[in-house]
């Protein structure tokens, strides 16, 4: 029911977008720019995140911890994953700083941010992708690898899907407010 109220809320403000002109519509450039911060805070935070588990698994790797619970390969595998991650995410942070909200038309602003969204979606899913076949080479290399993967991924899901991603929504429809 909140998500239809929504989007009939932002149908409504859709219709009036489009009813103006351009000159007519003007952005919210405070909100605007408070929802921005609070999305390049999240992409630092991720950004970290996947950095500390790049380092904590090439330390693994260099001192030679558990390496019966999870192979050499799949540790790799796992530095790499969290390091593309930590580049995708920053690559993603750069893109949305470099948006100055003060300057742009409405137009603008709404192609850039719909752009870095799009952007964002499809990396999560990639990662998913990635994840998933990371957890099909865990099955064949160690089961408790494989458990500890699944477990790990089924969190991430559940928190992302309820937790991360109604935040996302809110922040990116708040980085595209309008005045009223």
């Amino acid at each position: 029911n909140m998500k239809l109220d929504e989007l009939k809320k932002n149908m409504s403000t859709l219709d009036q977008v489009l009813a103006k002109t351009n000159s007519d519509i003007k952005i919210n450039v405070s909100a605007s720019e408070t929802a921005q911060a609070k999305i390049l805070k999240k992409f630092r935070q991720i950004m970290t995140s996947c950095a500390i588990l790049a380092v904590v698994f090439t330390a693994m790797i260099i001192g030679g911890i558990s390496p019966h619970k999870f192979s050499i390969h799949l540790k790799i595998c796992l530095v790499a994953y969290s390091l593309v991650c930590t580049i995708w995410y920053a690559y993603l942070y750069f893109k949305l700083k470099n948006i100055n909200i003060a300057v742009l038309s409405p137009a603008q602003l709404f192609s850039k941010t719909a752009n870095i969204r799009i952007l964002m979606i499809s990396g999560e899913i990639f990662f998913g992708i990635v994840i998933g076949l990371l957890l099909i080479y865990a099955l064949y290399s160690n089961p408790t690898a494989l458990w500890a993967l699944a477990y790990s991924f089924v969190v991430w899901i559940v928190v992302s899907v309820f937790h991360y991603w109604p935040q996302y929504i809110k922040l990116f429809s708040d980085l595209n407010s309008i005045k009223e």
